[in-house]
């Protein structure tokens, strides 16, 4: 079952407000459900936590719950009977139940409180959290509590119950509450329903016999997305509402080819939503949220690379506004990597951390940085086609980028070709090849027809050879390396990202068969371990967050591969 509330969140589109298992704080280990508000980023040990979820039997007692989670929905069952979450307009939760209770408990800071409102409402203050709430019964009781002592409340709680069916929502707010009408639970569901109904019928077909994967990997695109507001210029989709509570700035060009076929101006937005922040030296943050846009770190220049995949798959997505907006936005990327990373333009660039690379502890920064590897200046050659592209009716231009590329691939060839493969090397010690066995080394697949024929030969043979395939995938590191380890992050597990630019390296250089058994042992892991961060080389078991949007997206689009004639 890949739709279970043990790691996947239940949220909505547009949405901050969540529901997900997380650890008790001193509960040994134990979980439980809490309502969540997943904005101000992963930096926080909260993680947005607001309230630990205790569910009631018919006779008001606490009592254990089974749940059955779908898009529209999170039922708990309790006994003999039943409680069901349903997000709502806004950042409004709606409950439903009978012959069972439901208390929210706030678990928060110092100054958490609650108070009357002039219009009567009790309203609760997660006040670290930024958060407050208005709880309200429809039908049935709600009973709020919360001593008051000094200059705070404690014991804060909410319960909604009945003695039959009741019902019950809860308004979320930042300033003053909400004034649009609050609509019934019924009419919360159906328009959830609906939303959800609508985006998932524009996804792309998938592989046969994977419907349950399909349908995970398009809810969580959707249900990933927060709205507008802070630092948020854009619609987003974070990675995850599990942890990974941000958008990072390679991830996010993965999450626009994984929607481009279903929104493009979402699409659109996910690259957007990171440029507009983009530093005037070029320079790209690490990752953004609501609250925080941090520069500490960069990401790999992927973006010139997704562009040019979206636009060839819908020749539609390059609106006149679009164009020009991507060819200022990568063209300064592009200049920023060959103005500060390196010494002069007779070097190759070079990332400064394992963090810049997108590889964090990959076993070329072992022994630390800046370290030059040979995806950089092939991601730099592909953004610099790109812009070629974008520039076809100012032909001078489009020459100067042309020229830049031929000049890296120079470089490139020159200075991390050993003759067998492509290695990574250290920028203040360049002659040895940094150690370790991973994918790194056959980036420049994606080069295409600039790939010299014996270059493709060999590294072709070496992937093929060398254990990186293993019965799930491309492992960032081969299994058969002293540096492996199964739960190394990026030292052997599957990654979606690049088990997506090896599949279309391959696609590029011509080797049809490799790259759809790739997307089909993918497509199987996805199948069997859900939309995980990464995923166990050998055993194929989901590791670390196990709701994440670019593991979603590249299931998508390897699948839509696999239901076409050619890949």
């Amino acid at each position: 079952m890949l739709f279970d509330i043990e790691h996947i969140p239940f949220s909505r589109r547009g949405r901050f407000l969540t529901l997900s298992m997380m650890k008790v704080p001193g509960g040994d280990g134990a979980r439980a459900l809490y309502l969540r508000f997943v904005a101000g980023g992963d930096e926080r040990p909260s993680l947005g936590r607001l309230c630990r979820i205790e569910f009631l039997d018919a006779a008001g007692n606490p009592a254990q719950a089974t749940f059955e989670l779908s898009p529209e929905r999170l039922v708990a069952n309790v006994g003999t009977g039943s409680l069901t979450f349903v997000i709502g307009e806004g950042e409004r939760l709606h409950v439903s139940g009978e012959n069972a209770g439901v208390r929210f408990h706030l678990e928060g800071s110092r100054y958490d409180y609650v108070y009357r409102t002039p219009t009567g409402d009790d309203c609760l203050v997660a006040a670290v959290e930024n958060v407050k709430f208005i709880p309200r019964a429809v039908s049935g009781s709600l009973a709020v509590s919360g001593a008051w002592q000094r200059d705070h409340s404690t014991d804060v709680s909410f319960a909604l119950s009945g003695e039959g069916p009741f019902e019950g929502n809860v308004d979320f707010f930042r300033t003053v509450p909400p004034t649009a009408p609050i609509e019934s639970f019924a009419d919360a569901l159906s328009g959830s329903t609906i939303d959800f109904q609508q985006w998932h019928a524009n996804v792309p077909a998938g592989a046969y016999g994977q419907d349950e994967a399909h349908r995970l990997a398009s809810y969580l695109l959707w249900a990933n997305g927060v709205p507008v507001g802070g630092q948020l210029t854009r619609p987003a989709i974070y990675m995850s509402k599990n942890h990974m509570i941000n958008i990072w700035s390679w991830d996010n060009a993965f999450s626009a080819l994984g929607v481009a076929a279903v929104d493009p101006d979402l699409a659109f937005d996910q690259l957007a939503v990171i440029f507009d922040h983009q530093d005037a030296s070029g320079l790209l943050p690490d990752y953004i949220n609501d609250r925080d846009v941090l520069f500490a770190f960069t990401k790999p220049p992927v973006h010139g690379w997704a562009v040019s995949l979206i636009a060839a798959r819908h020749p539609d997505f390059l609106t006149t506004e679009r164009r020009e907006y991507l060819r200022s936005a990568i063209a300064k990327q592009v200049d920023y990597w060959l103005t500060y990373a390196r010494p002069d333009a007779t070097s190759l660039p070079s990332y400064f951390h394992g963090n810049d690379s997108g590889w964090d502890n990959a076993t070329f920064f072992a022994e630390g940085g800046p370290v030059i590897s040979p995806d950089l200046p092939v991601f730099l050659i592909l953004a610099c086609e790109t812009l070629a592209t974008l520039l076809e009716s100012d032909p001078v231009r489009a020459a100067e980028w042309s020229v830049k590329a031929d000049a890296l691939q120079a470089l490139l060839f020159e200075r991390l070709w050993t003759g067998e493969t492509f290695g990574a090397r250290l920028a203040g010690a360049p002659d040895p090849i940094l150690p370790g066995e991973n994918l790194i080394q056959f980036m420049p697949l994606l080069l295409g027809a600039r790939l010299p024929t014996q270059m493709r030969e060999k590294l072709v043979a070496r992937l093929a050879s060398g254990g990186f395939i293993t019965a799930w995938g491309p492992a960032t590191e081969s299994p058969e390396s002293p540096f492996y380890e199964d739960d190394g992050y990026w030292r052997g597990p599957i990654w979606a990202p690049t088990t997506l630019l090896l599949w279309d390296g391959l696609r590029r250089q011509g080797e049809i068969e490799l790259t759809r058994e790739i997307a089909e042992k993918f497509c199987s892991l996805a199948s069997k371990s859900g939309m995980a961060e990464n995923f166990d080389a050998r055993s194929g078991r989901g590791l670390r967050d196990r709701a994440f949007a670019w593991t979603s997206a590249v299931y998508l689009l390897l699948a839509a591969s696999l239901s076409d004639d050619n890949p």
